[in-house]
């Protein structure tokens, strides 16, 4: 992933091809919440995006949040968080970053 997607059709281009890399197959988004903002640029959201892992077949429901910021009808700034231990159970890798964490002591 870059570290960065400058217009449009970047950041589009940037979500599917991060989606498209992983077994993790989003199917919905749900429990959408816009939270009010003392910064008028600023939108933040929380969402919940189901879907299924095509290597198991299990179901995953992943919360997260974005921050947005808007500034003359165009975005300028998005940071996007995810449930990173939600992840690793969906995909059945939670023992392996347990581990991992636990080997850096």
């Amino acid at each position: 992933m870059p570290p960065r997607h400058e217009g449009r059709e970047e950041v589009r281009a940037g979500y599917r091809a991060a989606w498209s890399a992983s077994p993790a197959q989003p199917q919905d988004i749900r429990d959408v919440v816009v939270h009010d903002s003392t910064d008028p640029e600023v939108i933040t959201v929380e969402q919940v995006v189901t879907g299924t892992v095509t290597t198991t077949g299990q179901p995953f429901s992943l919360p997260g949040l974005i921050a947005i910021r808007v500034r003359d009808g165009q975005i300028v700034h998005v940071r996007d968080y995810m449930d990173g231990l939600g992840v690793a159970h969906a995909m059945n890798r939670l023992a392996a970053v347990v581990a991992s964490l636990s080997d850096r002591h």
